[in-house]
């Protein structure tokens, strides 16, 4: 169990939820996204202030571009005076960052900026047509205004992946590192179009639920029996001794796999190690095998994804204490529950209702932090009692899919909605 500290030791906070793009694959652009176009106030930003001293660090952005806010530079240079250690960053796209504001940034106290970039083609050319020269253009201005200000700045790169484009993962931190890149996050996407659904690479069964089907296949196949024919055959009311082996086999293993906390999602399983997919994941985890290589070779720190969902799921914005502030004031506990929007996990839409625990503006960031519900949702969370809904074999149904009303409580009667978030299962990953 962590232990529960009396104030935030990370603040995300969004100081405005407008954006310069309409990427296809953003949440802002689902069709279930309730969230409106808002810049935070001074005022708002100044609430926070009795918890900077504590801080280990603050990233000023949400769904929004932070370089559309006016005051941003304001904002980083009253977090600066007042915290008395840690990092003060943000993510961006970059579009807008020019010398003169790189320059104003760095001097009122920014310690970390990570560009959120496309995967890079060749050596002159994103993926998506742009030559790398403007992004170039705006890694050279981030070194030279910290050269000139004297201070240290860490940048990194963030890149998504996508079918298309997964690929071209290795090139493109070689060039992020070539840039001056420090580090670099990369996140498998979460679609919130079905239409982009295919370019989803991430294998929602956990890493151990597949290496024990591996074993059933293994040991099934020394004995002739063909697992796909389970689904057949199951609910026949006459089975040949074959059959009734087949699905005795099955069902002694399902238990067996229960009793050790292995989730089991059969007809997932079966799609997943299929050849077809089978070759795909060999794919995506020599790239990421590749991309490892490359971030050593160039002394890049890299945060790369699994391939699968992992058993050992993690919360890292409660782990890390992390609290999350909306342009509005309202304070939610993660990522995942920041704002009201669709998103597309097991084949289904999904609809995220977020989780308020009160309002800076009306009750001090301390207080709500230190509230019992919020102490209650945190503990919650981090004993990761809830079930794995992605690996149940009735997913996407009513109880977390939110379609038809909120979420009120999963399949073990648990209040908060954890037990399907692909965060918590080690696919998307977020600057911390």
């Amino acid at each position: 169990m962590i232990a529960m500290k009396p104030h935030p030791s990370k603040l995300y906070v969004e100081t405005t939820t407008r954006c310069n793009l309409r990427c296809a694959m953003c949440v802002k652009q689902s069709g279930g996204a309730r969230i409106p176009d808002e810049d935070m106030s001074m005022d708002t930003f100044r609430a926070l202030a009795p918890a900077f001293p504590h801080l280990d660090g603050i990233i000023l952005n949400g769904i929004g571009e932070p370089l559309l806010h006016p005051r941003l530079t304001d904002m980083i240079a009253l977090a600066r005076s007042t915290m008395d250690r840690g990092s003060i960053g943000f993510q961006t796209n970059g579009m807008l960052l020019t010398p003169a504001l790189a320059r104003q940034l760095v001097e009122a106290g920014l310690d970390t900026i990570c560009l959120s970039v496309d995967m890079v083609k060749g050596d002159t050319l994103f993926h998506g047509g742009e030559d790398v020269s403007r992004m170039a253009h705006v890694f050279g201005s981030l070194r030279r205004a910290a050269q000139d200000a004297g201070r240290d700045l860490s940048i990194g790169v963030e890149f998504v992946l996508m079918r298309d484009t997964a690929e071209a993962l290795p090139r493109s931190l070689a060039w992020a590192a070539t840039q001056g890149a420090r580090f670099a996050l990369v996140s498998h996407m979460l679609p919130h179009d079905p239409a982009m659904a295919h370019q989803s690479l991430f294998n929602p069964n956990t890493d151990a639920s597949m290496a024990e089907f591996a074993r059933w296949l293994d040991e099934a196949k020394t004995r002739n029996i063909d697992l796909s024919r389970y689904f057949d055959i199951l609910w026949k009311f006459y089975k040949t001794p074959e059959e009734a082996e087949l699905v005795r086999f099955v069902m002694e293993r399902q238990h067996t796999a229960q009793e050790r906390g292995i989730p089991i999602h059969l007809s997932s399983l079966m799609h997943w190690s299929g050849p077809e997919k089978q070759a795909e994941q060999a794919w995506l985890a020599d790239i990421l095998h590749q991309a490892r290589a490359v971030a050593e070779q160039h002394g890049l720190d890299a945060t790369l994804p699994p391939v699968a969902a992992t058993l050992a799921r993690t919360c890292e914005f409660l782990e890390h204490g992390v609290a999350h502030i909306t342009a509005h004031g309202d304070v939610r506990p993660c990522y995942f529950l920041w704002h009201e929007y669709s998103c597309v996990m097991d084949g289904g839409e999904k609809k995220i209702t977020p989780r308020t625990f009160g309002n800076v503006r009306h009750t001090p960031i301390l207080d709500i932090w230190n509230s019992p519900a919020y102490r209650q949702f945190r503990a919650e969370v981090l004993d990761y009692a809830y079930p794995y809904c992605s690996n149940c074999p009735v997913v996407p149904c009513s109880d977390v899919t939110g379609q038809g009303r909120d979420f009120e409580r999963d399949c073990f009667g648990l209040d908060i909605p954890c037990g399907h978030c692909i965060w918590c299962m080690g696919g998307v990953r977020c600057l911390l």
